[in-house]
């Protein structure tokens, strides 16, 4: 087994690309180019990171990372709560899918997208509107 075995596994790059070229999340986006690893423009956005937990099953096979998805506003407010948190359960909708699409050359092969948190209203310190949540993804090479 090759030793970078286990860095193959993050999913992260495959979550950002499977609901960057989603339709449905596109669409609720309002176009393309909305989703990424970084809160920057054009808004409505959608912010996929790692956060800290998960499991690596003693550095096995295994792994289950937790992701937190973050749709954004714009600094004025537009689009409002109830906008932002739709375009999250689209997301989430769309990340559900991600299990039953078949891996890329090299991985990661994602076996199950679990719940972790529910989306809840969760501002920017600076007001920018911001709807979150988290999921376990489950991966390996």
């Amino acid at each position: 087994m090759a030793v970078d075995f286990l860095a193959r596994a993050d999913p992260i790059p495959r979550v950002i690309s499977w609901l960057g070229t989603h339709s449905a999340v596109s669409a609720e986006l309002g176009g393309s180019g909305r989703v990424g690893a970084y809160n920057e423009p054009p808004y409505p956005r959608l912010r996929v990171i790692d956060v800290a937990g998960g499991d690596d099953r003693q550095l096995l096979w295994l792994l289950t990372t937790g992701v937190q998805l973050e749709a954004y506003g714009d600094l004025s407010g537009a689009p409002g709560k109830a906008a932002l948190r739709r375009a999250l359960y689209v997301a989430l909708g769309a990340l559900m899918e991600l299990p039953d699409q078949a891996a890329p050359e090299g991985g990661p092969v994602v076996t199950a997208i679990r719940s972790s948190t529910a989306g809840s209203w969760s501002p920017e310190p600076s007001g920018q509107p911001r709807y979150v949540a988290s999921v376990r993804v489950y991966s390996h090479p």
